[in-house]
């Protein structure tokens, strides 16, 4: 008891100490630090900025402004008696007209007051009414009276001060020209002033207890009202505090700045109040990520790019994975990820590049075959039929193809099931080839047989060459190794098989029948037709067959080992029976029943890339990939790989090699991961990547996702499906064809097509494109796609969609005005139209197709005729880089000049109407049709 008071000295100093150091750690929290770093990262920059500033100004005029403001101020100081003087004066007399308009203002409410009840009684004919109007009239004199006093008064202040003017008016116009120079200098200094004052003054106001006033270090949040955590059972409002250390983010000065101070890129898109993605409205974490009221660099979520990023943040920040974080932020390269969450209404994201290539791989790849994932219901299969697969390939051919597609080809598509991390080694050497016997046999006993006319004898290799060079083949097919699909660009490329050591795999003829008519050989293909003649196809069939793979050709098929195909046998019927029973009914088998390929197709899914007889009805046999974003961490099966924990990490190794997490595992055959191998480079797997972590379950409101209308979605789904980018641009991308081609030998742009074209002319057109020689000296041929009606309609209604134009109904009337035709053929003569653009099928003696552009008998009912005004008008704004000249230019006011003044009284606008209704009507051999809609 004698010692107590002992006791709670001690426990008095050590909480007082533990006070002190929550307080101290409290107010030495890392985004303290950023602020202080960002503080004089602004205080340098201000300060280089008035020394530009100060640099930029004119100092001779500054020093005669300074002389003459010196001179000023000694004739006042001589003055100064008078100027006393007369501010006395304006202070006596500002009083006065003080008073006296205060006494006219309460005089006028008077007078209104008793206006309005004379108005009042005189039009409800009271017996008062003239009594009220003789007082109205008392008042309005008394107003009128102290009016004229504030007239007179104000005249009085005015002469007072223009007397006052003459003593320092010159002084006051030196100092306002002076101010007006260093207007911003004045700025800049008023600012660092701010941002710098002083190390008490700085000190004092971020102290613990006194920085609830004014502290310059405080935590940034942004309220995102309409972006929101599922949290189970709840909705959590975002608070995003990302700011609180990205102090620099939506100012623009500071691009160059170091992290985190650095200005976010593309401020026309994201963050400023202009773009379509305002920070007040969208926050960050929406778009990237992580935990939103975090405000350390840890917690916050941020995840490594590389490897190398990961080691220096594990120096520099002590970063390591967090395992309780569900949202940690995408890694930089597959932060456009973010973007799907709002716009997946279409096929793709405007200015998300990446994205949409990862998009353009799942499809192409055929993921959606194996697994659901949202906006791929409904695509053809990628594979090709294999109902009648013994009518175009060897038996023989199938098992090779089948044990290594890349063997066969480099660039091949088909994944690789066998010989993979979870089924190589001596045992299933053998095993892997009776499970591909088995298959290739099965296909075999399904097979429809198929007879196709014999194909034309003697091609011409180089001629076919030359066909597939140019005739447009390369806006879906490559001949050999191609670049690696980088961007959506290289992707498009890949649209088609590559055509390499086609004449290892299939016959002269079954080719010669194919690019003849590719509907003919299977109905459901995608493959366009060319309409090529009996001769180009066999000139073409002639050439693909010449490209060979001896290697490949010479290399024998392994022989089945009866011991592996039993152990496949009775793997396969113990799914339904006991070992014991399977091993009976095994020895009652004879080796035919032993080939038991059909249920192998099962397991392994083929049936999700091919059309194979007796699957028809199969379901997917991969993991639904909708909310593969959101997939918990602790769901996912790391195996005992040392990689990090993440959905990235996971999904990038799983795409690398994607049954390495059996390695270590004892498991029998059966229980094997199956996804196979498709040998993704680094850049096709973390564009996949990014699409699979983008796919998130994660409220949007409806007013905050993407606006684009059903009529451009389901465009831009069948343009993709058609790959029409392949070789056209359009939407500003595309046109990938066109490094392989001579720039006159360019498929046309089709931006702004919809407000180009009338739909009574695209339609048919879509039908059928071999009916309307539009260029016809180009090598490359718009191809047929068999297009049914309603999807010659969903191109059509896209296009008018994204030009914001009428559709179907148009007019198209010229009203023929005999003047403006008579202008309009001089001015198309005059300007040498004909010199570029033909008037008939024949190219023009001397010219060739450098030289060419459309031909103009088909304008009329081809073109809209306010697209032609705006064509002539600035063709650049419509076709950058186009070769159509500019003949009229807007001069300083903006107003368009011609070079021809003399016609129509040098009216820009009439002459450019002029040489359209002369082109309409006179060079298309009559006015376009009035207006209508083709059949829908």
């Amino acid at each position: 008891m004698n010692r107590l008071h002992q006791w709670f000295a001690i426990s008095s100093l050590l909480l007082f100490l533990f006070t002190v150091a929550m307080i101290l750690a409290d107010y030495s929290r890392e985004w303290r630090k950023y602020q202080r770093d960002f503080n004089r990262v602004q205080i340098e920059r201000t300060q280089s900025d008035m020394r530009q500033a100060n640099e930029a100004l004119d100092r001779d005029r500054l020093t005669q402004i300074d002389q003459q403001l010196q001179q000023a101020r000694a004739e006042q100081q001589k003055n100064e008696a008078q100027i006393e003087t007369l501010q006395e004066q304006l202070a006596t007399l500002g009083a006065r007209k003080f008073a006296v308009n205060q006494d006219y203002q309460f005089s006028k409410s008077k007078y209104d007051a008793q206006k309005y009840e004379y108005e009042e009684a005189a039009a409800n004919k009271r017996s008062n009414a003239q009594g009220l109007n003789d007082a109205l009239k008392v008042r309005e004199k008394e107003m009128n009276g102290y009016l004229a006093e504030l007239e007179k008064a104000t005249l009085e202040e005015k002469a007072a001060n223009d007397e006052l003017n003459k003593y320092i008016g010159k002084r006051s116009a030196a100092q306002q020209e002076m101010d007006t120079m260093l207007t911003d200098y004045t700025r800049l200094q008023t600012r660092l002033n701010n941002l710098n004052p002083g190390f008490i003054v700085t000190s004092f106001r971020n102290a613990p207890v006194f920085d609830f006033m004014a502290p310059s270090e405080k935590v940034n949040q942004i309220i995102v009202s309409n972006l929101y955590y599922d949290h189970p059972f709840m909705l959590i409002k975002r608070v995003d505090r990302c700011t609180t250390c990205h102090q620099g983010i939506d100012q623009k000065a500071y691009e160059d700045a170091p992290q985190p101070f650095k200005t976010h890129p593309n401020m026309d898109l994201y963050l400023s109040a202009s773009s379509p993605h305002p920070m007040e409205t969208f926050g960050c974490t929406g778009c990237h990520g992580g935990l939103d009221r975090a405000t350390s660099f840890q917690n916050a979520g941020h995840s490594p790019n590389t490897e190398e990023q990961r080691k220096e943040w594990e120096q520099k920040f002590g970063w390591h994975e967090d395992h309780f974080l569900e949202t940690p932020m995408f890694p930089m390269k597959s932060i456009e990820a973010g973007c799907y969450k709002c716009h997946n209404a279409s096929p793709e994201v405007p200015r998300a590049s990446a994205l949409n290539n990862g998009r353009d791989l799942i499809r192409i790849y055929g993921c959606f075959g194996c697994h659901k994932i949202p906006g791929y219901e409904g695509i053809r299969k990628v594979g090709p039929d294999l109902s009648t697969v013994s009518g175009k390939l060897t038996k023989d051919w199938v098992r090779k193809w089948l044990a290594n597609p890349k063997e066969f080809k480099s660039e091949a598509r088909m994944p690789q099931f066998w010989w993979n991390s979870n089924n190589s080694g001596p045992y299933w050497d053998k095993r892997n080839v009776a499970e591909i016997n088995a298959i290739a046999e099965y296909l075999w006993s399904k097979s429809k047989p198929r007879q196709l006319p014999a194909g034309r004898a003697g091609g011409n290799i180089a001629a076919g060459k030359e066909i597939v060079e140019n005739a447009g083949c390369f806006g879906c097919h490559a001949v050999g190794p191609i670049q690696e699909a980088a961007n959506q660009s290289q992707t498009r490329r890949r649209h088609g098989f590559n055509l390499a050591n086609q004449g290892s795999k299939v016959t002269s003829s079954w080719i010669y029948n194919w690019v003849k008519d590719p509907a003919a050989v299977w109905p459901d293909t995608k493959m366009p037709s060319l309409r090529l003649t009996g001769e180009e196809a066999a000139n073409v069939a002639a050439y693909l067959s010449s490209l060979k793979n001896p290697e490949w050709e010479a290399k024998p098929f392994p022989e089945v080992d009866p011991a592996a195909l039993d152990d496949v046998t009775i793997e396969l019927l113990r799914t339904n029976s006991t070992d014991i029973e399977a091993r009976e009914k095994l020895k009652a088998m004879n080796a035919e029943q032993k080939i038991a390929g059909e249920r192998l197709v099962s397991r392994y899914g083929c049936f999700g890339c091919h059309n194979i007889p007796g699957f028809e009805r199969a379901q997917p046999i991969g993991t639904e990939l909708t909310e593969a974003g959101s997939k918990l961490i602790a769901q996912f099966d790391f195996g005992f790989l040392p990689i990090e924990h993440s959905r990235h990490a996971w999904y990038e190794q799983k795409l690398h090699d994607p049954r390495i997490f059996d390695v270590g595992r004892v498991k029998r055959p059966e229980e094997l991961l199956k996804m196979p191998n498709f040998h993704f480079s680094d850049k096709d797997a973390d564009a996949i990547t990014m699409v699979l972590t983008s796919m998130v379950k994660e409220p949007v409101p409806l007013e905050m996702r993407d606006k684009t209308t059903a009529d451009i979605a389901e465009g831009r789904q069948l343009i993709a499906e058609k790959n029409c980018k392949g070789c056209h641009i359009i939407e500003g991308a595309g046109g990938d064809i066109r490094p392989t081609k001579e720039q006159a030998q360019w498929p046309p742009n089709l931006n702004t097509q919809g407000f180009k074209t009338q739909p009574l002319w695209l339609h048919p057109f879509l039908k059928d494109p071999g009916s309307v020689k539009l260029r016809p000296w180009m090598s490359a041929r718009m191809p047929t796609f068999y297009l049914t009606e309603t999807q010659a309609a969903t191109i059509e209604r896209y296009f008018s969609a994204l030009d914001r134009v009428p559709y179907p109904f148009i007019s198209t009337e010229i009203e023929r005005n005999e003047e403006k035709l008579r202008a309009g053929a001089k001015l198309f003569e005059e300007m040498k139209c004909t010199s570029c653009h033909p008037t008939s099928a024949a190219i023009p003696a001397g010219k060739t197709a450098e030289d060419l552009a459309p031909n103009l008998q088909l304008a009329s009912q081809r073109l809209r005729p306010d697209w032609v005004i705006e064509w002539i008008k600035d063709p650049q704004r419509l076709f950058p880089g186009t070769r159509m000249p500019a003949f009229y230019t807007p001069d300083q006011n903006g107003v368009l000049q011609g070079p021809y003044p003399e016609i129509l009284g040098g009216n820009a606008q009439a002459q450019i109407e002029a040489i359209r209704d002369h082109i309409f009507i006179n060079v298309g051999g009559g006015r376009a049709a009035r207006g209508g809609s083709a059949t829908r």
